[in-house]
């Protein structure tokens, strides 16, 4: 009977690892499958632009580091140079996350941004 019982817990264990095993593959591949693409909010900014707006920001940012009141000086920044492209927070915050969820378009985005920071650190 020591046999049998020993035998019994062996083939108990094989299963439950193939189950273990069967389950992770499952929800692996289910993660990795493509997701589908979230409509663009209705007042979405081109990517051009998007690219104009951040490489302002990221300018900004490196001007105004390191001075006294940053945190407060960093809201202003963002404020000014949302107006200067005639641009409200909500419609900047929106077209952002519908780029973020588009990993594809953020990246030409920042290839572009990156294109406007050498051409405006050039002059």
């Amino acid at each position: 009977m020591g046999i049998k019982n020993s035998e019994f817990r062996i083939q108990n264990w094989k299963l439950i690892l193939l189950f273990l095993i069967l389950n992770s593959s499952f929800f692996i591949f289910q993660s990795c499958a493509p997701k589908n693409e979230n409509p663009p909010p209705p007042d979405l900014i081109d990517e051009k632009e998007m690219a104009s707006v951040i490489s302002d920001l990221t300018l900004s940012e490196v001007v105004l580091s390191g001075q006294p009141l940053a945190e407060f000086n960093d809201t202003l920044r963002k404020i000014n140079v949302l107006k200067e492209h005639h641009l409200n927070n909500e419609r900047f915050l929106s077209s952002f996350k519908y780029y973020t969820e588009n990993p594809k378009k953020l990246k030409a985005i920042y290839i572009e941004v990156d294109t406007l920071i050498k051409q405006k650190k050039l002059r």
